[in-house]
């Protein structure tokens, strides 16, 4: 009858002591429950949604190099989420969008790491969290080693701006694309 047991039946009307419960730190079904903060996944998790199930992992490394976001003076259409669950669409647009390559978003698309090839480069607001959960800005500090420089978004401004995330201080700033600046891919679960 407990609604927290793996074997929970709504339909129950007497407690007979029989509530399978899974292993702290799993779910029912055996998988590990993801924490912010922990390698798994292909790389560092830095958010959970509220069910606890699903979130987003960054790489563990940035993609080596720096790389224009590409597409200077070109509006990108459909590349302007900014919010947590954008990034991937627009990842998609911009690659759609623009012809150019090597860019952030070509480079993310083709990245293959851990066994999983469905990165993608993040919104404005997934790359703050990022920031905020396992860099400087974390409870832990900068756990995943990111340098403290400018980071790309994949979230444009307009036809010539983007917006980046600082990873020394967080700021966020609009960013002319053709400048060159460092990348993290990150990954749904």
């Amino acid at each position: 009858m407990d609604s927290q047991a793996c074997n929970y039946n709504p339909e129950a009307t007497l407690d007979n002591n029989s509530c399978e419960y899974a292993l702290q730190g799993y779910d029912c079904d055996g998988n590990e429950i993801p924490h912010i903060g922990d390698q798994q996944l292909g790389g560092i998790v830095f958010y959970i949604d509220e069910t606890g199930m699903h979130g987003l992992v960054a790489a563990i490394w940035d993609w080596a190099g720096i790389y224009e976001w590409g597409c200077y003076g070109t509006s990108i259409s459909g590349a302007d989420g900014q919010s947590i669950g954008t990034g991937y669409q627009n990842t998609l647009d911009i690659v759609a969008g623009c012809t150019e390559t090597p860019i952030a978003a070509s480079g993310a698309l083709a990245y293959s790491v851990g066994g999983y090839s469905d990165w993608y480069l993040p919104s404005k607001d997934e790359l703050v969290e990022m920031y905020n959960t396992i860099g400087n800005g974390g409870p832990s500090g900068n756990i995943a080693n990111f340098f403290g420089s400018n980071y790309w978004s994949s979230s444009e401004m307009k036809s010539s701006y983007v917006w980046a995330v600082n990873f020394n201080n967080g700021n966020t700033y609009g960013l002319n694309k053709s400048f060159a600046y460092r990348v993290r891919f990150i990954r749904s679960f």
